[in-house]
């Protein structure tokens, strides 16, 4: 048995002169992909209305979110009532905005005063744990009466 039958001849490589290399170059295309800045902004913050808590801000970073009573939670609550991992604020980012999912909390997660498993968030809306009550917050859009000049109660 002869080894250089089972070694197959390979092609000579090309000499490319400098008119086809400059040629080459002239047609490459250089695409760039521009990330979309909003999705690193919060775009909605959530204000403690009721309960131990009240008055505390949190912004809404687009993210996963967690809510509860433990000290590991992003939205860390004081309120007895809540369980240690209470719900969760799962963001999309295709929707630009967040799905709340209780997580078998005892005392359940409330969405406008109505009992519920999961369902996306709106602003101005209401998030009820335990005793304590959340506000939906629209960042970054102005004040529709700001926008107009007009203000009520003033003529």
């Amino acid at each position: 048995m002869r080894f250089n039958n089972w070694v197959l001849p390979w092609p000579k490589k090309k000499v490319e002169t400098q008119e086809q290399v400059k040629d080459t170059i002239d047609q490459t295309k250089v695409f760039a992909m521009e990330k979309d800045r909003r999705t690193n902004q919060p775009s909605m913050a959530l204000v403690v209305i009721k309960g131990p808590d009240s008055g505390r801000e949190f912004l809404l970073a687009p993210m996963t979110v967690k809510i509860g009573r433990r000290a590991q939670s992003h939205i860390q609550l004081k309120d007895s009532n809540v369980s240690r991992d209470h719900a969760v604020l799962q963001y999309y980012p295709k929707k630009r905005t967040f799905l709340l999912k209780d997580l078998g909390s005892t005392n359940g997660t409330f969405y406008n005063n109505q009992r519920i498993t999961s369902t996306f968030i709106a602003p101005e809306a209401e998030i009820g744990l335990g005793e304590s009550v959340l506000k939906v917050l629209a960042l970054g859009k102005e004040n529709p009466l700001e926008q107009t000049g007009k203000s009520h109660g003033k003529k």
